[in-house]
């Protein structure tokens, strides 16, 4: 539904969506941009969020540009598209791998990608990444809203999977090269565990919480492989969870998001960082 098409609620005159105000809208709809006010080089980038669908956006970046991915790709309904169309999982197959090698064209020699996903679309997400990246890793991380993800009744799902993948031997690692070998002490093992059982979400409003990321997953994710000044993209940034850290550790941010609602308020949250 788009903005315009939205009724005010009388109990909440003030807040036609929830977390955005009529001065919020004023202040943010004009300065909406999609993915056609992409302009850069790789010699002239620049910070920004967009209204794009991830390939659009993905597609205007410049090669060996961008340092980090994180990214967590929609799943349950499969909508690919800014028409939210429902897809078969062939077509969703083939979408992931069509941004999969837009995201190995952007990143830079020493860049990372990390990517999001529940169990039962991991096998395939490991398959596409194995054919466009290097794998590092598996990461399994505790994630109690995952049952959510599933219907069925069995086991109670309360884990998710983190691919971490490179584009290359050369990759930054824990703020030095993954070349240079780990010389940090046994004290710092537990940093380098591929199981994060000791992140917690922390999220007040339980019925927005699609896509919401902890922010110490956020935090170890930049910690381990960026710099400040870095480049980070998060292709489906849905509220701007990604792009609210990026900043406050001194990234440089670009998201794209399908959903106008979604954009304005990540838009709010990034801007009053």
């Amino acid at each position: 539904m788009a903005i315009s098409d939205k009724i005010p609620s009388f109990a909440h005159p003030t807040e036609p969506i929830t977390g955005l105000s009529i001065a919020d809208l004023n202040r943010y709809l004009p300065v909406v941009q999609t993915a056609d006010d992409i302009v850069m080089t790789a010699d002239n980038m620049k910070e920004g969020i967009f209204l794009a669908d991830c390939l659009a956006g993905l597609a205007k970046l410049p090669s060996e540009s961008i340092d980090l991915i994180i990214a967590e790709p929609p799943e349950q309904t499969w909508v690919i598209n800014s028409e939210k169309k429902h897809n078969t999982l062939q077509d969703f197959f083939k979408w992931n791998e069509n941004w999969l090698k837009e995201a190995q064209r952007i990143l830079k020699t020493t860049g990372s990608i990390y990517l999001l996903c529940g169990w039962q679309y991991s096998g395939m997400f490991h398959s596409l990444l194995s054919n466009i990246f290097i794998v590092q890793t598996r990461i399994t991380r505790h994630n109690e809203y995952a049952g959510s993800q599933s219907k069925i009744r069995t086991w109670d799902n309360r884990m998710s999977d983190i691919w971490f993948a490179t584009k290359g031997d050369e990759f930054l690692f824990n703020q030095r090269s993954a070349l240079s070998g780990n010389t940090k002490s046994a004290k710092d093992e537990k940093r380098f565990s591929n199981l994060w059982n000791d992140i917690f979400s922390h999220i007040s409003d339980k019925k927005n919480t699609a896509g919401d990321k902890p922010k110490a997953l956020i935090n170890r994710i930049l910690d381990a492989s960026s710099f400040k000044l870095n480049y980070v993209v998060d292709p489906f940034m849905r509220r701007g969870d990604v792009g609210v850290i990026a900043k406050l550790r001194g990234r440089r941010f670009i998201g794209f998001d399908i959903d106008q609602d979604n954009l304005l308020i990540a838009m709010k949250r990034i801007d009053q960082t």
